[in-house]
């Protein structure tokens, strides 16, 4: 598990749509930086992550919505090149950029450990390189850039800056987590939970 302890990075409640430390939670096990990987995203009282039309990005109830930071750090990279990804037909996974992580952050925490959140929207950063940051600090929104099928927030912690660094079991504090609408008190996150910052 991470020695840093970790709040999630947002301000609302999201559901996990991937993620925890075994292999059927993952969605990419096989992905060393991307073992311990979360999705997650806004859905709606039918679970359903969008209203109306699939194909409007605008219908997701994830799209532009903060993103926090989830410890304090510094910034050490920022992509911020890549439009949003269109949805395509059944939601089918699609990336039409070189880098499956689309626009991204990597924050230095201690420990030699860095977060990375991905799939960012297109000139919404808040923060650039260098910047020391604390945990909470506003530091973009919610796009659909890279390898995905609609709006959500991809968090991984990993032990260094590359794209090719060990992913890390990620230590979260101060999370209430829900499943089926009833508050639980489960030690790690995992798909199906729904999750917030107390």
């Amino acid at each position: 598990m991470s020695k840093n302890k970790y709040t999630l990075p947002f301000k609302e409640e999201f559901y996990v749509e991937f993620g925890g430390i075994k292999p059927k939670d993952s969605h990419s096990w096989d992905i060393p930086a991307q073992r311990y990987a979360y999705d997650f995203e806004i859905r709606d009282k039918d679970n359903s992550p969008f209203h109306d039309d699939y194909y409007n990005i605008e219908n997701y109830y994830s799209y532009q919505k903060d993103i926090i930071a989830p410890m304090d750090g510094i910034v050490v990279d920022i992509c911020n090149k890549y439009p949003d990804t269109k949805i395509a037909e059944n939601r089918k996974i699609v990336c039409d950029v070189p880098d499956v992580r689309g626009n991204h952050i990597i924050i230095m925490h201690g420990h030699n450990e860095y977060s990375m959140i991905a799939h960012i929207l297109k000139d919404s950063f808040k923060v650039k390189v260098g910047d020391q940051i604390k945990r909470g600090d506003e530091i973009a929104k919610v796009g659909n850039s890279g390898n995905t099928n609609g709006p959500h927030i991809h968090f991984q912690v990993q032990n260094g800056s590359r794209e090719s660094s060990e992913g890390v079991p990620i230590t979260f504090i101060n999370v209430i987590k829900k499943k089926n609408n009833h508050r639980i008190f489960s030690k790690y996150l995992k798909h199906g939970m729904t999750v917030k910052n107390k």
